[in-house]
C-alpha cells in the first residue's frame, strides 16, 4: 500500500491499499489519480519533481484554501517481500520519503524500514529488487506511443533494462573499467619494483663499496710492510754511511801520520845538525869538545823527550777510537817505527863503516908522527917518554870518565824512560778506574732507561689493546647500525609502497584522476590538491575521520572560483567526468562550538585533523561539528543533536539515521603515511650520519693502532740495543780490572827497577869525581913536561901524534856511539816485534770479542 500526509492534493493522511493482480484508479478529472502515481515516483526515489508536474520539491506539499498550510509532505510506500525479492529477513519492506520547508530553505528526507538513510544508499537498496530510476517500473502518460515509436535497437535497450540484462552490461563495462585500472596498477607497481630494484642496485653498490673498503684496508696493509722495508733499506744506508765515516776516520789517522813523517823529518834534520856539530868538534879544543859533548847529550835526550811526547799523542790519538782500531793503528805505527829503525840502523852501519875509514887514515898519521918523534934528539927520549906515558894516562882516564858518563847518561835515560812508562801506567790505570766508575754509572743509567723502555713498551701495548678493544666494540655497533639502516631501509621502502599503493587504492574517479594528472604536468593552476591528500590523522582516529568525510576525500581545493572553473571546463573538454572544487575564496569559514562534556567524546573531527590554515574553509566545509566518539555506545544518548563518528567507523546522522558495520577503508589520508616515510628517511639520513661517523672512528682507531705498532718496534729495538750495551758492559769489567791488576804490578816492578837506578847513578857520580880529579893531576903532570920540552920539535911533534891520537880517539868514540845506537835501535827493534806480537795476540783476542758480541746480538735480534 501507499500512504499520503500532505502530498499534492491529498491534504490529510490516506492509504491507498495496491492489490495483487491487476488493480485500477478511476475518478473525474482532478480527483488525484495520478498524484498517487507521482507519489510512487516520490517515494521510490524514481523520477525528478519536473516529471511529478512540480517545479520544486517544495511544490509537492499541499496547499489549501483559506486554512493554515503544512509545511511537510511525507509519502510511504509497504512492499511484500513474501519472496525475498529484498534480501532481507522480513515480510514487509516499508520506504519512507518527506520533504519539510523552513523558511526558504526546505530539505529531504528518505527512511529504509525506519532508518534514516541517503538517496544513494536508498538507490542501492531498491536495486536489489529491480527498482531503479533507469527500468520502466511505472509507464507514465505518453511512455507507450514514444516505445511504439522508437526504433528496434531502442526497444531492445528497454527489453533489456525491464529484463535485467542492461544491468549485466553495466557490471560488464564497469568490471571492464576496473579491468584497465587494475592494469593501470598493473604498471605502476612494476614501476615500484624497478624503484625496488633501484634500491637493491644502491644496495649492490654499498656493498661493493664496503669491499672495496676492505680490500684498501688489505692494500694498506701490504704499503705498511713495504714502508717497513723502505726503513730497512734506509738503515742500510745509514750503515753504510756509518762505514765511510770510518773510513773518513781512517783517512784523518793517516793524516796524523803523515805528521809524524814530519816529526820525524825534523829529527832528521834535527840529526844533520848533529853531524854539523861533531864536524865542529875536530876543530875545537878538549875542553870545548866536552862542552860540545855534554850539548850533545842534553839535545838527544830533548830528542828523545820528543819522541816520547810524540809517541804519547800518538798513543791518546789511537785510543780516542774504539780497541780494534787502536790496535790496528797501534800495529800500523809500531811496524812504521819498525821501518824507521831499520832505515836508522842501515844508515848507522854506513857511517860506521865511513868513520873506520877515517880512523885507518889516522892511525896512519899517528904511525908517522911517531916515527918522526923516534928519529928526534935522543936526548928528549926520557922526557918523551915520560910525556908520552902521562898522555896516555891522561886519554885513560878521558876515556874511563867517557864510559862513566856515558853510564850515567844511560841511566838517566832509563829513569827518565821508567818514569815515563809510569806516567803512563798511572794515566791508563786512572782511565781505566774512571772507565769503570762511569761503566757503573752507565749501567745503572742503562738499568733505569730500560726499565722505562719496557714500563713504556707496556704501556703502550696496554693502549693498543685498549684500542683493539674499542675497534671490535665499534664494529658491533657498526654491525648493529647496519642492521638497524637495513631495517629502517626495508621500512621505508614499504612506507613508500604503502603510500604508493594508498594512492593508487585511493578509489580517486577518473575525473579526479584526470585533474590530479593534470596538475602534476602543470596543466592547472591554482589547484592545491584532494583533501585527503592534504590532511594528516593519527592512524588511531583514520578511520573514523575518513569515514565523516565520506566522497569529500575526493573534493579538490582551488585556491578561487576562477581555478576550479577552469579546471571543470577542462573536464567538460576532456569528458572524462564530473569532481568538486572546493574554492577558498567562496567557501565560509566556520567556527566549533565548545566540546561537550559527554563520556566517551573524543573531539570534534575537525581538531583531529592537521592541516595547513589556509586550507581551514576547505576543510570545515568537509567535517563541520562532526563529533569523534570513542564508541556507538557512547554516541546514542547525543543521537539528534549532533552528526558523530565512533573510532571504528561507525556514524550516526543528526537527523538520527546510523551506518555502520565491517569498514575497509578504500580511500585514505596520505599525509600520514607520507609523514611517516619522512620520518624514516630522516632516520635513514640521521643512521648513515652515525655510519660515517662509526668510520671515521673507525680510521682513526687503526690509524691510532698503527702508529702505537710502529712506536712499539721502535721501542723493542731500544731495549735490544741497550740490552747488547748491558751485556758489553757487563764483559768490559772484567778485562778492565784485570788491565788495572797487570798495570799496578808493572807499577811495582818498576818501583823497584827505579831503586836500582837510582843507586846505580849514586855510585857512578862518585866514581865521575874520582875520575875527573885524576884527570886534573894528569893534565898538570902533561903541562910541567911540555914546558920542559919547548925549544925542541917534539912537542911540535907530539901535537900532531897527539892529534892524531884524539882524532883516531874521536873516531873510535864515533864509531862506539853508532854502535851503541845501532844496539839499541835492534833492542828496539826487537821490543817492537814483542809489541807487534802482544798486538796481534790481543787483535786477535778483540777479534774473538768481536765475532762473541756479535753472537750476543745476532742472539738478541732473534
Amino acid at each position: 500500500e501507499v500512504e499520503l500526509k500532505n502530498f499534492k492534493s491529498f491534504g490529510k493522511s490516506v492509504r491507498v491499499p495496491l492489490k495483487n493482480d491487476f488493480l485500477t484508479v478511476t475518478g473525474p478529472n482532478g480527483s488525484g489519480k495520478s498524484n498517487i502515481v507521482d507519489a510512487l515516483l516520490f517515494a521510490l526515489c524514481l523520477s525528478s519533481s519536473r516529471a511529478m508536474r512540480a517545479e520544486r520539491l517544495p511544490d509537492l506539499i499541499y496547499r489549501g484554501e483559506g486554512a493554515k498550510n503544512p509545511d511537510f509532505a511525507q509519502v510511504t510506500v509497504r512492499l511484500d517481500n513474501a519472496g525475498r525479492s529484498f534480501p532481507l529477513d522480513s515480510d514487509t519492506i516499508e520506504v519512507s520519503r518527506s520533504i519539510k520547508v523552513k523558511g526558504d530553505k526546505y530539505s529531504s528526507s528518505y527512511y529504509f524500514n525506519g532508518k534514516s538513510c541517503s538517496q544513494g544508499e536508498l538507490h542501492e537498496l531498491l536495486a536489489k529488487a529491480g527498482i531503479t530510476p533507469e527500468s520502466y517500473n511505472i509507464v507514465m502518460q505518453g511512455d507507450v506511443t514514444r516505445i511504439i515509436e522508437m526504433s528496434a535497437l531502442e526497444r531492445r535497450k528497454i527489453i533489456d533494462e525491464i529484463a535485467g540484462v542492461a544491468e549485466f552490461d553495466e557490471k560488464k563495462k564497469k568490471a571492464m573499467e576496473e579491468l584497465d585500472v587494475v592494469a593501470e596498477r598493473i604498471g605502476r607497481v612494476d614501476v615500484i619494483i624497478e624503484e625496488v630494484a633501484d634500491q637493491l642496485s644502491h644496495l649492490k653498490a654499498e656493498r661493493d663499496r664496503a669491499l672495496s673498503y676492505q680490500a684498501h684496508r688489505e692494500e694498506l696493509s701490504r704499503q705498511q710492510a713495504f714502508l717497513l722495508l723502505a726503513k730497512l733499506k734506509e738503515a742500510s744506508t745509514e750503515l753504510e754511511a756509518l762505514h765511510e765515516e770510518m773510513a773518513a776516520l781512517e783517512e784523518k789517522g793517516k793524516s796524523l801520520q803523515q805528521k809524524a813523517e814530519e816529526k820525524r823529518q825534523h829529527f832528521s834534520e834535527q840529526d844533520a845538525r848533529l853531524a854539523s856539530i861533531s864536524s865542529e868538534i875536530t876543530h875545537k879544543g878538549e875542553d870545548e869538545q866536552i862542552e860540545v859533548k855534554r850539548r850533545i847529550e842534553e839535545i838527544k835526550g830533548e830528542i828523545s823527550r820528543e819522541a816520547a811526547r810524540l809517541e804519547m799523542v800518538e798513543k791518546s790519538l789511537s785510543e780516542a777510537d774504539d780497541q780494534q782500531k787502536s790496535c790496528f793503528k797501534q800495529t800500523e805505527s809500531l811496524q812504521s817505527e819498525a821501518r824507521s829503525l831499520a832505515e836508522k840502523i842501515g844508515d848507522a852501519s854506513l857511517r860506521a863503516a865511513s868513520l873506520r875509514g877515517e880512523l885507518e887514515d889516522q892511525l896512519a898519521l899517528q904511525g908517522k908522527a911517531q916515527e918522526s918523534l923516534a928519529q928526534a934528539d935522543a936526548r928528549f927520549t926520557s922526557l918523551r917518554d915520560e910525556l908520552a906515558a902521562a898522555r896516555q894516562a891522561r886519554e885513560e882516564a878521558k876515556s874511563s870518565l867517557g864510559d862513566l858518563v856515558r853510564e850515567r847518561d844511560r841511566l838517566l835515560d832509563a829513569t827518565r824512560r821508567s818514569g815515563l812508562e809510569k806516567e803512563e801506567l798511572l794515566s791508563g790505570i786512572k782511565e781505566a778506574e774512571e772507565s769503570l766508575s762511569s761503566q757503573e754509572q752507565d749501567e745503572k743509567l742503562l738499568r733505569s732507561e730500560l726499565s722505562s723502555l719496557n714500563s713504556r713498551a707496556m704501556s703502550l701495548e696496554k693502549d693498543r689493546d685498549d684500542l683493539e678493544s674499542a675497534r671490535q666494540r665499534l664494529r658491533r655497533e657498526m654491525a648493529e647500525g647496519d642492521r638497524e639502516l637495513q631495517k629502517l631501509q626495508s621500512e621505508f621502502a614499504k612506507s613508500d609502497g604503502r603510500m604508493r599503493a594508498a594512492e593508487e587504492k585511493a578509489g580517486y574517479s577518473r575525473a579526479v584522476e584526470a585533474v590530479r594528472s593534470a596538475m602534476k604536468r602543470q596543466m592547472l593552476q591554482g589547484l592545491f590538491g584532494t583533501i585527503a591528500e592534504l590532511g594528516k590523522v593519527d592512524s588511531a582516529y583514520s578511520a573514523a575521520l575518513e569515514v565523516a568525510a565520506g566522497a569529500r576525500l575526493q573534493s579538490i581545493v582551488a585556491a578561487s572560483d576562477a581555478e576550479a572553473s577552469q579546471a571543470i571546463e577542462y573536464l567538460k573538454r576532456s569528458q572524462i567526468g564530473r569532481a568538486t572544487f572546493l574554492p577558498l575564496n567562496k567557501l565560509e569559514r566556520g567556527s566549533l562550538p565548545s566540546r561537550p562534556e559527554h563520556p566517551g567524546v573524543v573531539d570534534y573531527a575537525l581538531n583531529l585533523v592537521d592541516f595547513d590554515a589556509k586550507f581551514l574553509p576547505a576543510f570545515w566545509y568537509v567535517f563541520r561539528d562532526t563529533l569523534v566518539m570513542d564508541s556507538l555506545s557512547s554516541a546514542r544518548p547525543l543521537m539528534g543533536r549532533y552528526r558523530m563518528v565512533t573510532l571504528e567507523g561507525d556514524l550516526v546522522e543528526r537527523s538520527g539515521a546510523m551506518t555502520g558495520g565491517h569498514y575497509r577503508s578504500k580511500m585514505k589520508f596520505a599525509a600520514e603515511e607520507r609523514s611517516r616515510a619522512m620520518d624514516l628517511s630522516a632516520k635513514i639520513a640521521s643512521a648513515e650520519s652515525e655510519r660515517s661517523q662509526r668510520l671515521d672512528g673507525m680510521d682513526r682507531i687503526e690509524e691510532q693502532i698503527s702508529h702505537i705498532s710502529r712506536e712499539v718496534e721502535e721501542l723493542n729495538r731500544e731495549i735490544s740495543k741497550k740490552t747488547f750495551q748491558m751485556d758489553e758492559m757487563g764483559s768490559a769489567g772484567p778485562r778492565l780490572e784485570k788491565a788495572i791488576s797487570e798495570k799496578r804490578e808493572r807499577l811495582a816492578a818498576m818501583e823497584g827497577e827505579a831503586l836500582g837506578y837510582k843507586e846505580q847513578l849514586g855510585s857512578l857520580e862518585a866514581t865521575i869525581a874520582s875520575s875527573e880529579k885524576t884527570l886534573s893531576s894528569v893534565q898538570q903532570k902533561i903541562d910541567r913536561l911540555e914546558e920542559d920540552l919547548k925549544g925542541s920539535e917534539i912537542p911540535e911533534l907530539n901535537k900532531k901524534a897527539d892529534a892524531a891520537g884524539l882524532e883516531v880517539k874521536r873516531l873510535q868514540e864515533r864509531i862506539g856511539g853508532i854502535d851503541s845506537e845501532m844496539l839499541k835501535d835492534r833492542i828496539r827493534e826487537d821490543a817492537l816485534r814483542e809489541k807487534l806480537d802482544e798486538l796481534s795476540a790481543r787483535r786477535a783476542s778483540l777479534e774473538g770479542q768481536k765475532a762473541e758480541a756479535l753472537s750476543r746480538k745476532s742472539a738478541a735480534a732473534a
